[in-house]
């Protein structure tokens, strides 16, 4: 594929309109049933879907999840960079992928207060890529990633929805590659909640 110049005049463009636009409209809140929609219409695309991660769609049966837990549901506070930014993640494959770093969220999980770098993708919603202590033996090893619209800002604040956890495709193929949860983003906890091992 040619490389455009016109791309590196754009990104930081987009950058910048991204990190401004936090709407002001009522943050989506999701139910034990929404989450279970949620996770059948993904099964569904895992078993059917053209672009699935899945070799063997055959005996798919599902993905794993923990039970719906409104427990890991949390209110975050959300402290912006001081300015637009964009970083590279390091990839699985050696690689690195660019994205903005928005800020930094804290709340308390639990007991415990935990403080995790906030990205940003190009169309505006957050990514929260994030390990905890349930890998690599219950969860995958390489971390579980959050995609959070904008609508879930309100006042400064966060809502993160852990039941919504996911495991990147590389979790299922090799021949994917994703994302490295930063180190400030390693949780010295457990976060019984997402999605689960494949196998």
């Amino acid at each position: 594929m040619k490389f455009n110049k016109w791309l590196l005049f754009l990104f930081p463009i987009i950058a910048i309109l991204a990190y401004f636009s936090i709407p002001t409209a009522k943050p989506v809140e999701e139910t034990g049933a929404d989450v279970l929609k949620i996770r059948n219409d993904k099964d569904a695309a895992f078993k059917d879907g053209e672009e699935s991660p899945i070799k063997d769609k055959a005996s798919f049966k599902g993905l794993k999840y923990y039970p719906f837990n409104k427990n890991y549901i949390v209110e975050f506070v959300l402290e912006k960079a001081e300015k637009a930014e964009t970083v590279e993640l390091k990839m699985t494959d050696g690689t690195t992928e660019k994205l903005i770093l928005f800020g930094v969220i804290k709340g308390e999980i639990g007991s415990f207060t935990v403080s995790m770098r906030l990205y940003q993708h190009e169309d505006g919603d957050f990514f929260l890529p994030f390990k905890d202590k349930t890998a690599p033996t219950e969860t995958y090893g390489g971390g579980r990633f959050l995609d959070l619209p904008l609508t879930n800002v309100k006042n400064n604040r966060l809502r993160v929805d852990f039941n919504l956890a996911y495991n990147p495709y590389c979790a299922y193929n090799e021949e994917f590659a994703c994302p490295i949860p930063p180190a400030e983003n390693t949780l010295p906890i457990r976060i019984e909640a997402g999605e689960k091992n494949f196998n």
